[in-house]
């Protein structure tokens, strides 16, 4: 058991040192634009192999508070379809105690440098991703996951008192490490 383990940990390492990610698309959206809205949701290009993602979520109705988000990792294939990771958690109680599911804490410290989401509930302001770089998913994500080459999706359902309130969607292919 701790051969195989181990045989994870390294193949994670190696994704992580062989392979390039980048973003391909960028989907936001929201089913009540009263009580959330965004007022960017795009990528733009640093260079040919990089590029960086600004997000900015206007909020309408504040303090927002009891916000439980759905994450799916989805594989392209012949469609997107599921892949690995499918987590629900309270997004209240996860950023009192990241510790408690290291899977969206792996998530969390992709983008917590890039957002301003580094606090508790309730969240009385705007919230900001910018700069969100492809980089980060490098280092952090792969090291962890270990993915073969292809396309992916990262497809967030946002609720607020278990009512459906809105989604992004992160697109992404992962490819042999390119040369800068």
């Amino acid at each position: 058991m701790h051969k195989i383990l181990h045989l994870f940990i390294i193949s994670g390492y190696l994704t992580a040192i062989l392979s390039h990610v980048t973003f391909t698309n960028l989907k936001c959206g929201t089913s009540d634009k009263g009580f959330f809205d965004f007022e960017k949701c795009y990528i733009k290009a640093v260079n040919r192999s990089h590029k960086y993602i600004d997000i900015y979520v206007s909020l309408k109705k504040v303090p927002m508070d009891n916000v439980t988000i759905n994450v799916k990792l989805m594989r392209y294939n012949n469609g997107y379809k599921p892949f690995f990771v499918d987590v629900t958690y309270d997004a209240c109680k996860f950023l009192k105690n990241p510790n408690k599911n290291p899977i969206v804490k792996m998530l969390y410290y992709a983008y917590v440098n890039s957002s301003n989401l580094n606090h508790t509930c309730p969240y009385n302001h705007d919230i900001i991703f910018d700069h969100f770089w492809t980089g980060n998913w490098e280092t952090d994500f792969e090291k962890y996951i270990p993915t073969i080459n292809g396309e992916y999706g990262i497809f967030n359902n946002i609720f607020q008192n278990s009512i459906f309130r809105g989604y992004i969607k992160f697109y992404i292919r992962i490819s042999g490490r390119q040369q800068d």
